[in-house]
């Protein structure tokens, strides 16, 4: 390749406003995050795990919440005061960051968001969803939850060992996970 079309095509992708810089731009902070920020902050912090959020199932709109997350909850024994301290009360929406952190087992409570490993329909997913039950036998600490947005508990939701979770979540950046969740909707 001629070394001035070389310097043409850099010239275009760095310093260009065209749309095709602009995706240059958002493919190398994809790489950036996922191959130096994100090992960094693993390995100089006690983050156990960050993750895109791809899936509306923690997203609160109305008038649909009302009935999936306020009336599911409520005619399930939850009172308001119990549901109103718990974290993320007002969902987490698509295109967030969950940034999760590795706790004992006892010490994920019901209302707490988690974000765990789970084989839906023979692939194993990332799911963010909010513990709505736990049980301990022999030692081993069990989870149910649910998405704020889903009508019920879907059917690999109830049971979930300690051991496919990766995380409690404890921070939420808006917007930050927009690029993986671009490229979860084209299937890459």
């Amino acid at each position: 390749m001629n070394s001035g079309l070389s310097r043409k095509i850099i010239r275009q992708l760095f310093y260009g406003d065209s749309v095709i810089s602009i995706i240059f731009y958002i493919i190398l902070l994809y790489f950036i995050f996922s191959y130096i920020f994100f090992p960094a902050v693993y390995a100089f912090t006690d983050v156990g795990y960050i993750s895109a959020v791809v899936s509306s199932s923690m997203s609160h709109s109305s008038p649909t919440i009302n009935y999936t997350y306020n009336h599911w909850l409520s005619s399930h024994g939850f009172t308001e005061n119990q549901t109103s301290g718990w974290p993320f009360s007002d969902g987490i929406g698509v295109g967030s960051i969950a940034v999760a952190y590795k706790v004992p087992p006892q010490q994920i409570k019901i209302g707490d968001v988690i974000i765990y490993k789970a084989d839906v329909d023979g692939t194993y997913e990332e799911v963010i969803h909010r513990v709505i039950n736990e049980t301990e036998i022999n030692g081993t600490f069990y989870y149910t939850t649910k998405g704020d947005a889903n009508p019920a508990p879907l059917p690999f939701e109830h049971n979930i060992p300690y051991s496919k979770v990766l995380g409690e979540v404890k921070t939420v950046i808006p917007y930050l996970g927009y690029p993986r969740y671009i490229l979860y909707k084209l299937g890459i």
